[in-house]
């Protein structure tokens, strides 16, 4: 595997994602995304992974989203309608069934709002689906929580003779604490790290979340960590 080709689906995706910001430097975009592209690197088989997008009203009035559209049915989201006022916030939950899916994989998401100068808005993301990166190990690859269970470590493995940073990046619903965001590993080193729920975010019923590695050495690439979190 070429030391790049785990970036390959994220540089597509923000060349997709320029040529929008290109169509809409004016007028303004109807909500400021936490970031037009999300990259979900590696996911292992048959998972199902989430991510928020945090949108923000920057404008004078409320706008309103009328619908969300998914680029295809793999992709989970609400319909709408939902109302954010002049500096409120929300947060567009994006779920992916990567189960029917192998390497790299990019979808979009179409968010229209009542903002007339502008009502469209294209969110993507990115993965690359039943694939492990061949030089990092994750044990256990995923998880599952149940009432009782407090957390879940994780033993992370470099796999490479090569110093790795490694950065794990919360979503933004911040639903999930981790003991250790950001640490370097040794050529052949390991470490774990451990993950707790925050029980009072989630709602009752099943929810899919999960956790991303950055992994930084002589090339980058991301690996998620499923979590599916029970709460009865």
């Amino acid at each position: 595997m070429k030391a790049t080709s785990p970036f390959l689906v994220f540089v597509t995706l923000v060349l997709i994602a320029s040529v929008s910001l290109g169509e809409q430097a004016a007028p303004p975009p109807p909500l400021t995304p936490s970031e037009y592209v999300w990259f979900f690197g590696f996911i292992p088989e048959g998972s199902w992974v989430s991510h928020h997008y945090l949108l923000r009203n920057t404008h004078p009035d409320t706008v309103t989203i009328l619908e969300m559209i998914p680029g295809c049915d793999c992709t989970h989201i609400p319909k709408g309608p939902a109302i954010i006022p002049p500096g409120g916030t929300y947060l567009l939950e994006t779920l992916f069934d990567s189960r029917t899916y192998f390497d790299e994989t990019n979808r979009n998401i179409r968010v229209i709002t009542n903002y007339k100068p502008n009502p469209n808005l294209d969110l993507y993301f990115g993965s690359i689906a039943a694939r492990n990166p061949n030089t990092l190990a994750i044990v256990p690859p995923s998880t599952a929580f149940i009432p009782g269970k407090q957390n879940q470590s994780f033993i992370i493995k470099n796999l490479s003779e090569e110093k790795t940073a490694i950065t794990v990046l919360i979503d933004n619903d911040s639903t999930m604490t981790v003991s250790e965001t950001s640490f370097s590993l040794p050529g052949k080193g390991e470490k774990e790290i451990i993950t707790t729920p925050r029980w009072e975010r989630f709602a009752p019923g099943s929810t899919y979340t999960c956790l991303v590695l950055e992994v930084a050495r002589k090339e980058t690439f991301r690996v998620s960590i499923p979590v599916k979190v029970n709460k009865f």
